[in-house]
């Protein structure tokens, strides 16, 4: 148990690392243009004193974090003075402002600095014709500035030539996106990438987990009324909101607090979250999820049989399948099911807390404690991140946690729920009381009867892994298996050639955010890739590797209106323009319009609708819960003069609100109360009759037995030696705790003798504000370690380190706490990777320490790292990841 001196000593020494300075400070140097650099004239002054002529505006804080708070900046003149956040009405925990976190207060400093990327340009030794293109330079190479004409026919013309040349496989997308114009072309190769949900995308819906949906009725987690005025017990599992969540969560569970629910966090460290509110920690290595809570349903199984009336039969049998021999699904393809499992009657191996503890490192008295927890008895509300599905071999933690909670009967009740608490709706359930309008571009394409021309080449049905795309470009190969997130492929999975000639970064920073950074390096540079395009604001590593490389706008120079589910269940956003482009920045639709045009087709086959219109019809169909919390209405009273203002077709409508309003305040958001009828207990339709609502399971149940995540699995055979069992098992991870070993059964380290695991962190979003000097200058880059670790490498806090792993090494700053287990480093994500002449990063991006890592569905495996450390001797500098890299070519 940690002592509360101790804590308390490392949380002061963290809280002095993280101190924040001045945001808003008073008067500094005058402010420049961001296009000309020239001095405005304009001094800056005490927020209370703005200078006459401008006007506060509602600025876009669209940036990776998940965070989509309400950002107003003071605007003279297209420049930001000022900033502030929500003052739209009295804040409370029923009704909370939407503030914004350190990282929005940098926007107009971050898109607009010094090292925005001002025009187009090119690599200096890169020729088009895919033979004198040089890639041995990417990354380190001099650039020529070439105007946007230029730019357009440079890639129009390598396109032409690689459709021709090598066909439609040779293109690849790494976005999200996919590569757009391509594909309207011809056809290009797709990435699956599972990101920040990790093994969770493992088609939830076959399961019975339901974080996907946006009905009104459904959700993974209850509403925060339930949680702040029923809750009795809250588990927080790996998760930190504290540093880093959607909303305003700290919010609502200090709520719970007050009103008397006590909390216990799970997972590696002991974090702010936790601090805040005084709550039990259960300490589980990263990764090794999966064994503890197998250990913690043997526990539950056992104090049952004792008597304890822990385990809830009733709910078992009734809404689950596979649990027992009572309970097995239609579709079974064998005999076992999960309580054979747990009791080792088909493996010899009970999975007794004694068992898990060597894998998960929890002490056998905790893993009982939380069994006990769990019981039928309590009432218990469990909340999760995904940091803890962000690993390899966790394809089973899902349905696990669904097992457990189930042997409690925790779903569909107030007060208990087992759900995440991270996505769509934030602090709340994904079922949204403001549902944003279609852009109608859909709409439009099947009337105009607009299908892709494929007149270049023919469609491939290619989907690539991201946690393979660096070795499938290297190798010319690569595993096959469709986009398993959701369905299995209609081919039987299989070793495919593949050749890229053609990549387009889109604005995604691929080479930061998949794994192997190194390997990334080495890919674009040995790969054979003969023309590689990226667009950006900034220079992030991705741009710096790149051929042609063109300037986009960022989100302050265009209106905007935050879609459904990405801002929170009870909040819509209205973006202002804060300026027009800067310098040579265009859009996205700009440049691809433009290169569609140049291979002489028309852009409206991809863009059927203006930017104004697909804005207003967003906005045209928004709408709003009504009082009785089923019937919706217009949200926006939208006038004729409104319609013609934007230059667009369609027809007036009285709304609850004016549309200048709405711009005026750049937020709506629904009034909250006790009583209302705006909450829902998630699964409780189903609970109450699980034949009129079944789940989207095949047998309408939860499924603790699932014979297709067991065949999807299997099928994709990504690596040779594991089965995948219908009910959830421990699989062995190809990079895990056993691996930390030279011999795990006698307890021998091995030469990379720690886990490391990627937290978010206050500083960054994801890889968003890397570049950021305020930023940097406030909170370091460190990586987290306890006391033990700390003692075996003879490390102080403060010391520059050298964290290694098999595939690559950063430098970070160490920083010391008796919060974190004995065998584990946490390295905050976000760093912009950059090599110094040894290779090591000093930057310390984290996907320079992971590995291609190919297990189950391909999983990207930010947390599973095996790594050592230890005090780094030669010269530090560079390691402070606020500096900035400016790409210019004079």
């Amino acid at each position: 148990m940690l002592e509360r001196r101790a804590f308390l000593g490392a949380a002061s020494l963290l809280a002095s690392s993280l101190a924040l300075s001045g945001c808003v400070g008073g008067d500094v140097e005058p402010t420049k243009t961001p296009k000309t650099g020239e001095d405005t004239g304009i001094q800056r002054q005490p927020i209370d004193v703005l200078p006459e002529g401008g006007q506060w505006m509602t600025l876009s804080c669209w940036q990776s974090c998940g965070g989509r708070c309400l950002n107003k900046g003071y605007v003279v003149d297209g420049v930001i003075i000022r900033q502030k956040t929500d003052d739209t009405h009295d804040d409370s925990q029923d009704y909370p402002q939407q503030r914004s976190c350190p990282r929005g207060k940098t926007l107009s400093s971050t898109w607009l600095g010094e090292d925005r990327i001002k025009y187009p340009m090119k690599r200096k030794h890169w020729q088009p014709g895919g033979v004198d293109y040089h890639p041995e330079l990417r990354g380190q190479d001099e650039w020529e500035r070439i105007s946007w004409d230029e730019a357009v026919g440079y890639v129009a013309d390598e396109v032409k030539r690689v459709f021709e040349q090598f066909g439609s496989r040779s293109f690849l997308g790494v976005s999200w996106d996919g590569l757009p114009y391509a594909s309207y072309l011809g056809g290009s190769v797709g990435i699956m990438a599972t990101g920040s949900r990790g093994s969770a995308r493992l088609a939830p819906a076959h399961l019975g987990a339901e974080h996907d949906g946006c009905d009104v009725k459904r959700g993974q987690a209850n509403d925060r009324f339930d949680l702040m005025y029923n809750a009795e017990n809250v588990v927080l599992y790996s998760f930190n909101p504290a540093w880093n969540a959607m909303g305003s969560p700290m919010w609502h569970f200090m709520k719970a607090k007050e009103n008397g629910a006590t909390f216990t966090v799970v997972g590696p460290d002991y974090n702010m979250t936790a601090s805040m509110l005084e709550a039990d920690w259960i300490p589980v290595r990263p990764g090794t999820d999966t064994a503890f809570l197998l250990a913690v349903a043997y526990e539950m199984l056992r104090l049952d049989e004792e008597g304890g009336n822990v385990v809830d039969w009733d709910f078992l049998h009734k809404y689950t399948v596979g649990f027992d021999a009572e309970s097995m699904p239609a579709n079974a393809a064998s005999a076992e099911n999960f309580l054979g499992y747990v009791k080792g009657e088909y493996d010899g191996v009970p999975k007794t807390p004694e068992w898990a503890t060597k894998i998960c490192g929890t002490p056998v008295e905790a893993i009982t404690k939380f069994a006990t927890l769990l019981s039928k008895e309590n009432k218990v509300m469990t909340f999760n991140a995904f940091g803890c599905m962000r690993h390899t071999a966790t394809e089973n933690l899902e349905q696990l946690m669904i097992a457990v909670n189930s042997m409690g009967g925790h779903y569909g009740k107030p007060g208990q729920c087992w759900g995440g608490y991270y996505f769509d709706g934030g602090s709340d359930a994904p079922c949204n009381l403001i549902l944003t309008g279609s852009s109608g571009v859909d709409e439009a394409k099947e009337k105009l009867g607009i299908a892709p021309k494929k007149m270049l080449g023919e469609p491939c049905d290619d989907v690539v892994s991201a946690a393979q795309v660096w070795d499938a470009i290297l190798n010319k190969k690569y595993h096959f298996t469709g986009d398993i997130r959701n369905d299995a492929p209609e081919s039987a999975c299989e070793e495919r050639d593949l050749d890229v000639r053609f990549m387009d970064f889109g604005t995604w920073s691929a080479m930061r955010s998949y794994p192997d950074t190194v390997k990334a390096v080495r890919a674009l540079r040995e790969g054979g890739i003969e023309c590689v395009v990226g667009r950006g604001i900034l220079p992030k590593l991705d741009i710096q590797f790149c051929d042609i490389v063109v300037p986009v706008i960022s989100d302050l120079e265009k209106e905007a209106i935050l879609e459904t589910g990405e801002g929170g269940r009870e909040i819509v956003y209205h973006y202002d323009k804060v300026c027009d482009p800067l310098y040579e920045a265009r859009t996205n639709r700009e440049f691809e319009s433009a290169i569609l045009t140049a291979l002489g087709e028309d852009p409206a086959g991809m863009y059927p609708l203006s930017e104004e219109q697909k804005l207003y019809n967003i906005m045209a169909g928004t709408t709003v819960i009504c009082d009785d919390g089923v019937t919706y209405e217009p949200l926006l009273t939208i006038t004729q003069e409104d319609i013609d203002a934007m230059g667009v077709e369609g027809q007036p409508q009285q709304g609850r609100i004016t549309l200048q309003e709405f711009k005026e305040k750049g937020v709506y958001q629904v009034e909250r109360k006790q009583g209302d009828n705006f909450g829902f207990i998630a699964y409780k339709d189903f609970v109450d009759d699980p034949v009129a609502h079944p789940l989207a399971t095949d047998s309408g149940k939860f499924e603790i037995y699932c014979q297709y995540k067991a065949d999807i699995l299997n099928q994709a055979k990504l690596r040779a030696g594991d089965e995948w069992k219908p009910y959830p098992t421990y699989v062995t991870p190809v990079e895990g705790i056993e691996t930390t070993y030279a011999d795990f059964e006698g307890q021998v380290k091995g030469d990379f003798p720690y886990l490391m695991y990627n937290t978010h962190y206050p500083r960054f979003g994801n890889g968003v504000y890397g570049n950021t000097k305020s930023l940097g200058e406030a909170f370091a880059t460190p990586v987290f370690m306890g006391e033990k670790v700390a003692k075996e490498n003879g490390i102080a806090t403060g010391d520059t380190v050298l964290v290694e792993s098999p595939h690559g090494s950063v430098l970070r700053i160490a920083c010391v706490s008796p919060t974190y287990m004995d065998d584990v480093l946490a390295l905050p994500n976000g760093g912009w990777s950059q090599f110094n002449e040894e290779g090591i990063d000093v930057m310390g991006g984290v996907s320079t320490l992971n590995g291609t890592l190919m297990q189950g569905m391909g999983c990207t495996s930010f947390n599973s790292n095996n790594v050592r450390v230890s005090k780094y001797a030669g010269d530090p500098l560079g390691s402070d990841s606020s500096r900035q890299v400016v790409l210019s070519a004079e």
